[in-house]
């Protein structure tokens, strides 16, 4: 029987510098990047200049991880002025899979994917996060519904107490990216040599039941704790039957 084999991912801040300066630094470490678009106003403002080359010369793949600050308080319209002009942004490197960290309010949800797919974006490319206060199980009938996809957060289930989130109908099915540091606290993602024996387990669950070819993103922004966490997770994996393009 063939090994379940995983992309690996890195994200676009591993050292201080622009997202070209750490595309740049990632492109030998990892086959995808994850492009933190994580402020709306200094993304909005991103020339070429601070973006990717195109990604024929470096062979890398991409994906974006949509803004922190988005403020759902004032609607799903004036979220969906924000995001667009950032996927169109990054449209050229032809990114797959869009993460937001989703409203509490489901009818919020259904309005943004309502727009999302309006503009003849692919739904299941928005993918949800379970995220401190938002475990997803609130929102899993309009997941379902608008054929939305998933990222699952072995960090935040750890620290909030989201296990319930991998009993959910179609989450294997949906999930086409896992985010795993060491945990979350105070200081930020720790390497995963932090990692505690339950927070293994749930990761191995995880990437057994996840489909072949899914997305592991090493979401730690530093390259020393990226470089000794990377050894980590494919030591892991191996131990596991499991392995890494």
């Amino acid at each position: 029987m063939s090994r379940k084999t995983f992309v690996l991912g890195g994200p676009s801040f591993v050292i201080p510098g622009t997202i070209r300066e750490n595309v740049l630094v990632l492109k030998d470490l990892v086959t995808e990047v994850g492009l933190t678009f994580f402020d709306s106003r200094a993304c909005l403002d991103y020339t070429r200049e601070d973006l990717p080359p195109d990604p024929a010369e470096l062979g890398l793949r991409y994906h974006v991880h949509l803004p922190l600050d988005l403020n759902w308080r004032l609607g799903a319209d004036h979220v969906f002025s924000t995001v667009r002009p950032l996927v169109n942004k990054a449209d050229y490197l032809k990114p797959d899979k869009f993460v937001l960290h989703p409203p509490q309010s489901p009818g919020s949800l259904q309005d943004f994917a309502a727009l999302w797919k309006k503009a003849g974006l692919e739904p299941s490319g928005l993918l949800l996060e379970n995220v401190q206060g938002r475990d997803l199980a609130g929102l899993w009938e309009v997941i379902k519904g608008e054929g939305l996809g998933i990222c699952l957060d072995v960090g935040h289930i750890m620290a909030y107490g989201q296990m319930n989130i991998l009993e959910q109908d179609l989450v294997w099915e949906r999930t086409s990216l896992v985010h795993v540091y060491g945990r979350e606290d105070h200081a930020g993602h720790s390497g995963l040599g932090v990692m505690s024996d339950e927070g293994k387990r749930v990761l191995e669950l995880i990437l057994s039941r996840v489909e072949d070819g899914t997305t592991v993103l090493l979401e730690i922004f530093s390259l020393q704790d990226f470089l000794d966490s990377k050894v980590i997770l494919f030591q892991m994996a191996d131990s596991w039957g499991m392995s890494f393009d």
